[in-house]
């Protein structure tokens, strides 16, 4: 039996063209609350980033990957980046061309903007974040960083931050996190304040930031339009975000 539903946000719930969630989907969501289904957000943004769903409130959220998550009446966890890292790439920010942007708990930043943030923000209508030095931030927990450089870059910030971790899901950016953060991790911790068991769950979702919580779920769907990768991880696979994916799944697991 199901009892909660961890969805991911982007390329899932959310149409990477249309940048909404359908009202076809909208619908599905107050159908699985009507019978009694909790279900949950689990994403890589931020907070001030989750402004998609018409005023639907989930049960829970798991955000920034896991690092920061909360119900609606209180924050359950927090799991912030050692501050060394968070000094390490503000100095990086002001010796490089390339962008960084830091998310605290109420606050996102970027230190610039070039064709790599244009392209990503036309991508995930992202909005919410002051452009400018990155020093205050060093004053606050960092939950999550994004380095707006190519794959064939990655290798070089592996190697000057081996206590994080590094997750992909779009070409254009990396999300950096602290070693060991992922989205399981904070679904445990939501798990565990609902009193709710991982044999008891689903999750779908499409990008490598996904992985761990596919693998964590015993109902774990990747959308069709995932890679063979995230596809690899879960026990179905699904139709694309925009061929109606997430109905078709739970109509297959009959729970629509």
């Amino acid at each position: 039996m199901v009892k909660a539903i961890f969805f991911d946000i982007d390329g899932t719930l959310v149409s990477f063209k249309t940048h909404k969630v359908s009202i076809d989907v909208l619908e599905a969501l107050e159908k699985l609350r009507s019978k009694g289904i909790k279900l949950f957000i689990a994403t890589g943004r931020h907070k001030l980033e989750i402004n998609q769903f018409n005023d639907f409130i989930f049960d829970g959220y798991v955000t920034l990957n896991g690092q920061y998550c909360y119900t609606p009446e209180k924050v359950l966890y927090k799991n912030p980046i050692d501050k060394d890292a968070v000094e390490k790439i503000i100095s990086f920010s002001e010796n490089t061309e390339n962008a960084y942007m830091l998310f605290g708990e109420n606050l996102v930043g970027i230190n610039r903007i070039n064709h790599r943030v244009e392209d990503t923000l036309k991508q995930l209508k992202i909005e919410n974040f002051k452009i400018g030095d990155l020093h205050s931030f060093i004053e606050m927990d960092v939950f999550q960083m994004i380095s707006f450089t190519a794959p064939e870059e990655e290798n070089t910030l592996r190697r000057e931050f081996p206590n994080c971790d590094f997750t992909r899901w779009n070409p254009l950016f990396v999300d950096i996190n602290p070693k060991g953060g992922n989205k399981k991790a904070g679904i445990l911790k939501i798990l565990d304040y609902f009193n709710i068991s991982t044999n008891e769950i689903m999750a779908l979702g499409d990008g490598e930031n996904d992985i761990s919580m596919l693998e964590l779920a015993k109902y774990s769907i990747a959308m069709g339009n995932a890679s063979d990768l995230v596809k690899s991880k879960a026990n179905y696979i699904t139709d694309d975000v925009d061929n109606h994916g997430v109905i078709k799944a739970l109509q297959h697991f009959n729970i629509l």
